[in-house]
C-alpha cells in the first residue's frame, strides 16, 4: 500500500480515537443508541469485505490465482494484451499502466514498442521476469518487429532468429546476448514476436545471469506454446 492511503488510513483511524475519547458519558438509557451505530459501522466493514472477497473471485487472474498458474492477456486478467498466453506456477504477473510502459521502454531503450507487462519470477525462486511489450497494429512481419527490437537494445553482440509457432499463430523468435560490463560473461536473453488486428506482441525473457536464464526458461516455453488471440 503507498505511503499515500497509509497516511489516509492513518488519519480515519486518528479521528475515529479522537471522537471515541471526547465523546461523553453515556447515560444508561442511551446505551443502546449509541451501540447501534457502532453495530451499524462493523456490519457494513464486514459486507465490504465480502463483496471484496467476491470481487477478488469473480475477476479472472486476481488475488492469489496466480500462484497456482494462471492465464494473461484477456480482458479482466492482470495483463490485457492483443494476445493471451498461460503464466507458469508462481510467476507474478503485473499490468503496467500506458506511462510506466513507456517510461520502462525508454529506459531500456525500446521506441518501438511500450512495455505492458511485468511476469515476476521471484516468488518461483528465481531472479528475473519475461516481459511483454505490446505495439499498434502494424503490416510488420513477427520477425521484423524482432529485429527492430534487438536493434534498439543496447549492446546486444550476436543475434540468430529463426521462424516458429506460438500457439497456433505465425511467430518469430530471436536468441541473442548482451555484453554487459557489470558481468564477467555475454548475457543470455531471447524473444518471440506476434502480429494480430490487435497489435504487435513481443515476449522476452532475461534473467539476473545465464543460470537463471536457464532455470526460467520453461515458463517461457510454457507462455509461447500456449499463445492465442484475444477476441
Amino acid at each position: 500500500m503507498g505511503k499515500y492511503k497509509w497516511g489516509a488510513v492513518s488519519a480515519v483511524l486518528t479521528i475515529g480515537v479522537l471522537a471515541g475519547c471526547s465523546s461523553t458519558p453515556a447515560k444508561d438509557g442511551d446505551t443502546a443508541k449509541q451501540a447501534s451505530p457502532s453495530a451499524s459501522a462493523s456490519a457494513s466493514a464486514a459486507a465490504s469485505a465480502d463483496a471484496a472477497k467476491k470481487d477478488e473471485k469473480a475477476a479472472p487472474g486476481s488475488g492469489d490465482a496466480w500462484k497456482k498458474g494462471a492465464r494473461v492477456g484477456n480482458a479482466g486478467t492482470p495483463c490485457e494484451l492483443p494476445v493471451s498466453f498461460d503464466v507458469a506456477k508462481m510467476w507474478q504477473p503485473k499490468g503496467l499502466a500506458p506511462e510506466s510502459g513507456k517510461l520502462l521502454g525508454e529506459f531500456l531503450g525500446h521506441k518501438s514498442v511500450r512495455g505492458a507487462c511485468e511476469i515476476d519470477a521471484k516468488p518461483a525462486g528465481n531472479i528475473g521476469f519475461i516481459r511483454v511489450w505490446t505495439a499498434d497494429p502494424t503490416k510488420k512481419s513477427p520477425r521484423a518487429v524482432l529485429e527492430e527490437f534487438t536493434s534498439e537494445q543496447p549492446r546486444v553482440i550476436k543475434r540468430e532468429f529463426s521462424d516458429t509457432k506460438a500457439g497456433d499463430l505465425a511467430a518469430a523468435e530471436v536468441v541473442y546476448t548482451t555484453n554487459s560490463p557489470l558481468k564477467d560473461e555475454p548475457q543470455q536473453e531471447r524473444a518471440f514476436a506476434v502480429v494480430t488486428p490487435k497489435g504487435a506482441t513481443v515476449v522476452h525473457l532475461g534473467g539476473f545471469d545465464n543460470t537463471e536464464h536457464k532455470e526460467m526458461l520453461p515458463a517461457y516455453e510454457r507462455a509461447k506454446k500456449s499463445v492465442a488471440p484475444v477476441s
